[in-house]
């Protein structure tokens, strides 16, 4: 076969095979999108179920979401933290600020910053643990 033997143009063929290369291409973005979102989406969804508990006073609930190792991190150690008495007092309100990965860039997991009871001075930063979704203080 020769370049004067090539077969005729399909315009059928050709639309056809442009809205493939589109929902193709669609398809990749919504999944990359995807990947890149989705551990935002499960951390910021763990941080409201937590603050949620804790603003409904359902503390067993809130340590089971901290998932705290009761050897390491008592309930009665979670109360002091989070509990009436903590240096938040009881917490009526709270707003995520900000959500992603710590300064520095690459880590095992991201860091939110939430303000409880409106009062900005009193920020409370949470980490979360990739993959396993557990919470912990960040420290720095």
């Amino acid at each position: 076969m020769t370049l004067l033997d090539a077969p005729a143009y399909d315009a059928k063929k050709a639309r056809r095979n442009r809205v493939l290369g589109i929902i193709a291409a669609v398809v990749v973005i919504v999944a990359v999108i995807g990947v890149l979102y989705w551990p935002r989406y499960i951390a910021r969804h763990t941080v409201d179920r937590f603050f949620d508990a804790i603003v409904a006073k359902n503390y067993q609930q809130a340590y089971y979401i901290w998932q705290a190792n009761p050897k390491m991190y008592s309930m009665d150690a979670f109360m002091r933290d989070w509990g009436p008495s903590s240096e938040w007092g009881i917490i009526k309100t709270y707003h995520v600020d900000e959500l992603g990965p710590p300064p520095g860039g690459h880590a095992s997991g991201l860091v939110a910053i939430v303000t409880i009871n409106d009062i900005q001075s009193r920020q409370a930063r949470v980490w979360i643990q990739n993959g396993t979704h557990e919470l912990s203080f960040y420290q720095y």
